[in-house]
């Protein structure tokens, strides 16, 4: 059982560890991935930064007290930047960040805003560089920040994706994909106020799934 501690005023002593501990690992993803760019030996790189504009849906949590009430995170919009560096002809290193703002569907409380922003790190595999379409594969690790007003938390998290580029010219193109993101949500509470939490009630993992469309600028060095 998981909640989003920002919610309510009151927020668990548990949340500064659980932060410290999914950024960690996220730091160490780093440092892994660098290295292994450092050993790669020397080729021509290139170089992708596409800002992009999807559609996020998904993100179930409940509303626990004397009973349990599901609450559905509304599907909206979401936006974000991804950068690309290449580390072989077909693979690159990829950054990921993207900013969902929604509302829970219901609740003693009315509809409380929240914010869901994904930081990601991570790989994908090109099937067909050299090609105008090339389809792709990849994954990535990270954390998810939950902010809502009073407050905000981050908690582990990782990603599949799978989509396509079209490059319409030597330094500019367009992408297409699909993510699937499961946050792992631990088993304290996170916010609550009186005798009511706010969380998911059958499982530890909180799962959204976003469609992307952006513009491709590249730099090849």
């Amino acid at each position: 059982m998981v909640y989003l501690r920002g919610i309510f005023p009151r927020v668990a002593t548990g949340a500064a560890e659980r932060c410290g501990t999914a950024m960690k690992r996220l730091v160490s993803l780093s440092g892994f991935l660098l290295l292994s760019m450092a050993a790669t030996p020397a080729l021509a790189q290139r170089i992708e930064i596409t800002p992009f504009v999807g559609y996020q849906f998904g993100g179930e949590l409940a509303e626990i007290g004397d009973e349990t009430a599901a609450l559905d995170l509304d599907q909206s919009t979401t936006w974000g930047l991804v950068f690309d560096i290449s580390i072989t002809h077909q693979d690159l290193v990829e950054l990921y960040y993207s900013s969902q703002s929604t509302n829970l569907d219901g609740g003693t409380d009315g509809s409380p805003s929240v914010g869901v922003d994904y930081f990601q790190i991570g790989a994908i595999h090109e099937y067909a560089p050299t090609r105008p379409l090339n389809p792709y594969v990849g994954f990535t690790l990270g954390a998810t920040r939950f902010d809502v007003p009073g407050g905000n938390d981050t908690q582990f998290s990782g990603g599949l994706t799978i989509g396509a580029k079209m490059r319409v010219a030597d330094h500019l193109g367009f992408r297409f994909d699909g993510r699937i993101f499961g946050t792992s949500t631990g088993s304290n509470p996170i916010a609550c106020v009186d005798d009511v939490c706010l969380g998911t009630s059958d499982s530890s993992i909180f799962w959204q799934y976003t469609v992307n469309a952006g513009v491709i600028i590249r730099f090849d060095l």
